[in-house]
């Protein structure tokens, strides 16, 4: 009896460590509608206009409907570089947002959460899809994490700038993110990035790479098996200090 609870432990774990590492989940959304109105902005010295800034309204389109993420679904665009269509459905990988290309590192990451925690409410609650400043020029500061290259972050100057009637709010944000200020990720909430094409996927359409706000999921599979390899080697010692005491 010794010998079996700890042979079947090292085979239940000698599974969860061999078994390949799950691809990152996937998720397809249909684009409903942007926000109305386009900026214009420069990114390294090349002018792209009539850029659609978001927030980007989502129906997910996904048999059955993926649960981590509830309705409503808004998104703000963290790439420049693609292009999305209205109507148009997109598969997306879903990552930590330091594992985005555009973001890349842990530092850009935290400085996208602080500024969702402390303006991400009031700029995507817009059910009139207009738009309106405080959107477009979160939209913009969010931009300047992502892009920018020097350690001044201002809308105005530097590797990306744009000269949007609401870049004297982006700034405002931007500077407000100086001090100790709360980040988006919470014990409620977290912040994950939408990658298309999502590697593994069949549909593999561009779209540009998003944020998103979710509820956060439940503890991963193999997470919980551990608890559950841990549970059962404490009901073996109990099981066993039992006997050990009914022969004493």
């Amino acid at each position: 009896m010794k010998l079996r609870l700890p042979v079947a432990v090292i085979a239940v774990a000698g599974f969860l460590f061999q078994s390949p590492r799950a691809s990152a989940e996937l998720l397809t959304l249909h684009l409903d509608q942007t926000t109305s109105g386009t900026v214009s902005v420069n990114l390294g010295g090349k002018t792209i206009s009539n850029v659609y800034p978001g927030p980007y309204h989502w129906s997910d389109v996904n048999d059955p409907p993926n649960s981590n993420f509830p309705p409503p679904i808004a998104t703000f665009c963290i790439e420049l570089t693609d292009t999305l269509t209205v109507g148009n459905s997109y598969v997306f990988g879903v990552y930590a947002p330091e594992d985005a290309p555009t973001i890349g590192s842990t530092a850009k990451a935290d400085a996208i959460r602080a500024l969702y925690g402390n303006f991400y409410n009031p700029a995507w609650t817009d059910p009139s899809f207009k738009g309106n400043n405080e959107s477009k020029a979160f939209q913009l500061a969010l931009w300047e994490l992502v892009y920018e290259t020097d350690p001044t972050k201002t809308v105005s100057s530097g590797n990306f700038q744009t000269g949007s009637t609401a870049s004297t709010r982006a700034n405002e944000m931007l500077n407000g993110l100086a001090g100790g200020l709360d980040k988006y990720n919470s014990a409620d909430y977290e912040l994950v990035a939408l990658i298309a094409p999502a590697p593994g996927a069949k549909d593999q359409t561009p779209g540009q790479d998003q944020l998103a706000v979710r509820p956060k999921s439940a503890p991963a599979p193999p997470a919980a098996l551990l608890a559950g390899i841990g549970g059962l080697i404490l009901m073996g010692r109990a099981r066993l200090n039992r006997r050990q005491t009914a022969t004493a």
